[in-house]
Parts: structure tokens; sequence; C-alpha cells
């Protein structure tokens, strides 16, 4: 929810950088400005990623993450802008009602695909 990532990043985040003795400029926002820049949020938005703020903190936090970060994407936008941004690395969608499920998994996972 917005209150919780508000509380992550300004209450718990900020302080954890300021405690650290990390400079920090009052009032820039770490998400945006320093996980990101308007270059790559502007290539996110051409890829389909929705231009709201809430996406973008997405977009940010997607691709600094150094494992699989869980997206509640009710509206299916941030599936979208995943599908456009891994098309040209070979995204395969697999679902597990499809016919040979389990080979094409193992295919993925063994060719890291």
């Amino acid at each position: 929810s917005r209150a919780f990532r508000d509380d992550l990043v300004h209450d718990k985040w900020t302080n954890d950088i300021k405690a650290r003795g990390i400079p920090l400029t009052v009032g820039l926002d770490p998400v945006l400005h320093v996980m990101t820049n308007e270059a790559e949020v502007a290539l996110w938005n051409n890829q389909g990623l929705p231009a709201d703020r809430v996406s973008m903190e997405n977009g940010s936090i997607v691709t600094n993450c150094t494992r699989w970060p869980l997206m509640i994407d009710p509206q299916l936008q941030g599936v979208k802008w995943i599908k456009m941004r891994e098309e040209k690395n070979g995204l395969k969608i697999l679902q597990p009602t499809q016919k040979d499920y389990l080979q094409h998994l193992v295919f993925c996972l063994e060719n890291g695909v």
C-alpha cells in the first residue's frame, strides 16, 4: 500500500542512510532519483509501463533488486511491461494448464530462459 511504501522509504530507509553517515540531499527522492533516472523512466514508459508514480517506483524496485520481486499487479500493467522489456531476452511465458508444461519448465530452467 501507499502508506507502507512511504513508511518504508521515508522513515526506515532514509533514516538508515542517515544513521550510516551516507550523505543524502534533503528533499531528494531515493527511489526515483537515486535508483533510476529520467532517461530510464522514459524507456520504461516506451516499453508500456504507465507513467504514474507507483508504477515508476515499481519499475525502479524491479530493475534494482538482486532477487525476484513480488509484483501484485491486478491491472496487469506490470506484466505487460515485463513482457515488452524481456521480449528481446527470449522470455518464455508458461501456464500450469498448458500441454507439456513441466517439460517446457525444465527446458527453460536448464537453458536459462
